[in-house]
């Protein structure tokens, strides 16, 4: 499996250790080795013997409390996943469900995991505040910042519904399993757009009405809409924001996908939905904060200044990849320009779109490098991209699907 892989190769890539001098990560690849491992093998924390472990290659389960969450990875594809977390007692296990290649280096040649320490810019602040960015640095810098609960049941939506084998068995029985997903799934799917003569009741009747393709969009967006919530009037009015300009900017990341034939058209609309949750821990701080630190002017500057740490920080603690903590790393930067098409520069891209939609402040196209990544024509001077020339239609279809009308 895999011949030919070595542990200098895997460091080269990873994004805990790519950024390493070279000789740094030559120290650490002689004491590293991989390891490959059968399909349901079983696997202890406390076995490791002062080793942290990397899923390279494959598809596992990690046990901990109690708990199930399914980690993969696949090689050139992914960022390798740690399998234990810091927090991961010796009871946890971790069984595999394919043959896995494994990365295991002895803990003390690593950085810590998401090692992504907030390296904010002084701004000027009066004493409020001032601190209240001091606490939020401070919870930041040392992983005490609250972050949102990883959205399990979206992410299993859309690996599920891309499955041919699968059936709509499986499909309701994970949807039931949430229980406020399945019901606003049941309401959407009575609004307006989807009414059909009778009355939807059940989840196996609102998939049959609407369609697999069309779950996988609505569910994934109602489950990361739980994710974002507020309790104030004016954290409520900011989060409702950032969640309506996060539905446009990902119904145009999915649509270029399909029109330019790049990157997965599902994961596109992901990012899309993504690139700015590092507002949500913000907004939630901001929230519960004793203070009066003020309101809608001073939280647009918090974010303004922070929305790409924690951005990074969520997506880092949810797992999702390399390729998704660029997005939200990138997120607001007009000038970054990849290697190759990605889903960052397909956000920014879809950023521009969504500006120009509603004539927005926003830079001349030529001088953002993700058009010419993504191989794109240069947007027309009254904003028109003509990627996107004549999917009005698709855009609305897709914008009343993530946001139907209530019955």
């Amino acid at each position: 499996m895999l011949e030919g892989v070595t542990p200098s190769a895997v460091l080269a890539e990873m994004e805990l250790t790519k950024g390493l001098p070279k000789q740094e990560r030559a120290a650490i690849a002689a004491h590293a080795k991989l390891l490959r491992l059968d399909q349901n093998r079983r696997l202890l924390q406390d076995q490791l013997s002062n080793q942290r472990l990397f899923l390279v290659d494959g598809n596992a389960v990690r046990l901990c409390n109690g708990i199930e969450r399914e980690l993969d990875s696949c090689l050139g594809l992914s960022d390798p996943v740690e399998l234990f977390e810091d927090t991961s007692t010796g009871e946890d296990a971790i069984v595999t469900q394919t043959p896995c290649l494994l990365l295991a280096v002895p803990t003390q040649y690593l950085p810590k995991t998401g090692n992504t320490r907030a390296q904010v810019k002084d701004i000027e602040l009066d004493d409020t505040e001032g601190e209240f960015l001091a606490n939020l640095y401070e919870q930041i810098n040392s992983d005490q910042l609250e972050l949102p609960a990883r959205p399990e049941v979206a992410l299993r939506i859309q690996k599920l519904t891309t499955d041919p084998d699968t059936g709509i068995t499986e499909l309701v029985e994970l949807i039931q399993s949430d229980a406020p997903l399945a019901g606003s799934l049941i309401h959407a799917t009575n609004s307006a757009h989807y009414r059909a003569t009778k009355e939807i009741t059940s989840v196996r009747d609102a998939i049959v009405r609407i369609g697999f393709a069309n779950i996988r969009t609505l569910a994934t967006h109602l489950a990361l809409r739980q994710v974002f919530e507020a309790r104030r009037q004016v954290t409520r009015e900011a989060m409702a924001e950032v969640w309506a300009n996060s539905v446009l900017r990902s119904t145009y990341c999915q649509l270029l996908s399909q029109r330019l034939n790049q990157l997965d058209p599902d994961r596109a609309l992901l990012a899309g939905l993504l690139a700015d949750v590092g507002a949500v821990p913000i907004i939630q701080f901001f929230d519960q904060y004793d203070s009066e630190v003020g309101g809608a002017p001073e939280l647009k500057e918090l974010l303004e200044k922070l929305l790409n740490v924690t951005g990074i920080l969520v997506i880092n603690y949810w797992e999702l990849g390399s390729d998704l903590v660029a997005v939200a790393e990138q997120s607001t930067n007009w000038d970054y320009q990849a290697a190759e098409p990605d889903y960052a520069s397909l956000n920014i891209v879809a950023r521009w779109a969504a500006l120009a939609r509603y004539d927005q402040p926003r830079p001349p196209a030529a001088e953002v490098p993700a058009f010419s990544v993504l191989n794109m024509q240069q947007p027309q001077a009254n904003g028109v991209v003509a990627e996107l020339d004549g999917s009005e239609a698709t855009l609305e279809h897709l914008q009343v699907l993530l946001n139907p009308e209530t019955p």
